[in-house]
């Protein structure tokens, strides 16, 4: 399993290559299906990481009323 940093650098490194056009249309279209799958991880680990920042900040608040 990578971490966030090594899925977005992966993601970086695919788009290079994509954006670069010496690629064949095959691999073209595998590095974007790659693409796809690599956006979806990082976007998944964002968004877990923005829950545990909104539960964690309603705890800190919750304690503050106390």
């Amino acid at each position: 399993i990578m971490t966030f940093e090594e899925t977005l650098k992966k993601l970086e490194e695919v788009t290079e290559k994509l954006e670069s056009g010496d690629v064949t249309l095959d691999e073209s279209l595998r590095l974007y299906e790659e693409a796809m799958k690599l956006s979806r991880e990082c976007n998944k680990t964002l968004e877990n990481a923005k829950l545990k920042i909104k539960e964690l900040s309603e705890l800190e608040k919750g304690e503050e009323d106390e």
